[in-house]
């Protein structure tokens, strides 16, 4: 074989050697050198910051390797290694080296350190190196404002805004600006800063060509429930991508407009410039759940199926869940047996669990969980739920004590208020209202919610036991002054002993406390 021929062979093992070197030894040549050049490390700690394929801790232990052997690093290699400190120690360390390399001058570094102390939360750090930052270009502006997003700060994010607006020049606000400021609003549903952030849109920015902006606008009015202004936007814009589409139905599945959101994705498939994709599906999938239709369900799901997205992990998942909460524990299941043993998660077991409990088949539930365990699966918290709530609407009184004491006993795990709260309903449910309060007692890491404190109230109706249930009512009272599902309880406590004093001075509480005299009208739907 020629030299020639030989020369592609190498290159490409020297490329495969140093991508695939493991994390505790320090890269090498072919011929077991330590590689010494600054562009290849910063190659492998850039590999390791990528997002689809991130690993901060060998990204951060590359860093060190390569301080170890001596080579030159360069202001890229710390913008890399900015993006992998997942702790404080870590960062510190990173931004003292830029200083102690003579970059802490150079925008790339100033922007990275920026970041690196927004992604940890480090608000106060952040800021600071904002304010010594002599030359400000949008880039620092809107790293500065994405760290407040990112902490749910909006008031701090929109003031930015203002704050580059008046600078204006090379730090005059983007589309991206925006998009980030809008981000924080969302989460905190900060509607009036949501408006202060369109408004300026509107009169600063070519909003008509941005359709981030547009998506971000329709998200923050869909999360605050202001679906007249989502509208509106939408309507607005001449091109809407499929994350435009998507935050749209979402927006109408959040505030209960479920027959809008199916009109919309009907909308979305007749467009030919656009096509739903697996944020979209699992928004429609999550529409039907809510919605509780058995007919729009198995639509939903031949749409899925028929269009190749039932194989991802987290559709099928949410189609179980679909099934369950429209009643259909056949499809369901027959889902969950036809899945690959290999592409069940967590959630797939968390969702088969949680399925079977709610329709009462406590003994299949209990199966499915010893099931998961044998094929090595730690339950967490939300699965001991599961299975708490399977024992509970299964009367399975004693095996709901023993999983529930086999929490903190066997694996670990602090029980939660609502652990708490589905032990004691169990136990309310049975009579044995004393194991119940003895439950409640024990309560030392969590403090009792509304929750457990009716369960035990609804006990004492059935016991008559007007003085345990006066002390629940104060609790219920104290977390709830409003909520007149509380009084209407304690009325009919007092009605069932005949004390009809006690029934009037309850209704009187209940509307001075800003309820009212008659309890709303409810409504149930059937679908034919």
């Amino acid at each position: 074989m020629s030299v020639r021929r030989l020369r592609p062979n190498r290159a490409k093992y020297t490329r495969t050697n140093i991508a695939s070197q493991p994390s505790n030894s320090t890269p090498t040549e072919p011929h077991h050198r330590p590689i010494n050049d600054t562009y290849r490390w910063n190659r492998i700690i850039r590999s390791r910051t990528d997002e689809k394929k991130k690993n901060p801790c060998e990204a951060f232990l590359s860093y060190a390797q390569m301080r170890r052997v001596r080579c030159r690093i360069d202001s890229y290699t710390l913008v890399y290694v900015a993006k992998s400190c997942a702790v404080v120690p870590e960062a510190e360390q990173v931004h003292a080296h830029v200083f102690k390399s003579g970059f802490e001058s150079e925008k790339i570094t100033q922007t990275a350190i920026l970041a690196m102390y927004g992604l940890l939360g480090l608000l106060g750090s952040a800021q600071k190196v904002f304010d010594e930052t002599p030359h400000r270009d949008v880039v620092i502006w809107n790293s500065l404002i994405s760290a407040y997003a990112r902490a749910d700060r909006p008031r701090e994010a929109v003031q930015v805004v203002r704050e580059m607006a008046v600078v204006g020049g090379d730090a005059r606000p983007n589309g991206v600006t925006v998009t980030s400021a809008l981000s924080a609003c969302s989460g905190l549903k900060a509607l009036k800063q949501g408006k202060a952030l369109h408004g300026y849109a509107m009169r600063s920015l070519v909003v008509g060509f941005d359709v981030f902006v547009h998506n971000a606008l329709i998200h923050v009015y869909a999360k605050c429930s202001c679906l007249s202004y989502a509208r509106r936007v939408f309507g607005e814009m001449g091109f809407r991508n499929s994350v435009t589409w998507t935050s749209m139905i979402n927006g109408c599945t959040e505030n209960g407009l479920f027959y809008e959101a199916l009109a919309l994705f009907e909308a979305m498939k007749s467009d030919a410039r656009v096509r739903p994709d697996e944020a979209t599906m699992l928004g429609i999938v999550s529409m039907a759940a809510k919605m509780g239709s058995f007919e729009t369900a198995k639509r939903v799901n031949e749409y899925v199926t028929e269009n190749g997205f039932a194989g991802e992990t987290r559709i099928a998942n949410a189609l179980m869940d679909m099934h369950f909460k429209c009643g259909d524990t056949a499809t369901a299941c027959a889902m969950f047996n036809r899945m690959n043993a290999k592409a069940r998660t967590l959630v797939t077991w968390t969702t088969v669990i949680q399925g079977l409990a709610m329709h009462g088949h406590g003994a299949a539930a209990l199966t499915r969980f010893a099931q998961m365990q044998r094929e090595g699966f730690k339950p967490d918290g939300v699965v001991f739920l599961s299975v708490l709530c399977a024992c509970n609407h299964a009367g399975l009184v004693e095996e709901g004590k023993k999983w529930f004491e086999s929490m903190v006993g066997e694996h670990g795990l602090e029980p939660w208020v609502e652990h708490y709260g589905c032990v004691v309903d169990m136990l309310c449910r049975t009579g044995r209202v004393e194991e119940a309060i003895g439950v409640v007692e024990g309560m030392r890491r969590v403090r009792p919610d509304s929750a457990v404190w009716r369960a035990l109230l609804g006990a004492c109706r059935e016991r008559e036991d007007v003085g345990l249930a006066r002390e629940i009512e104060q609790r219920l009272l104290e977390l709830e002054p409003e909520y007149k599902g509380n009084y209407v309880m304690m009325s009919n406590m007092y009605a069932r002993v005949g004390e009809w004093g006690g029934v009037e001075e309850t209704r009187g509480r209940m509307v001075r406390n800003g309820g009212v005299g008659r309890g709303d009208c409810g409504c149930s739907q059937v679908e034919v």
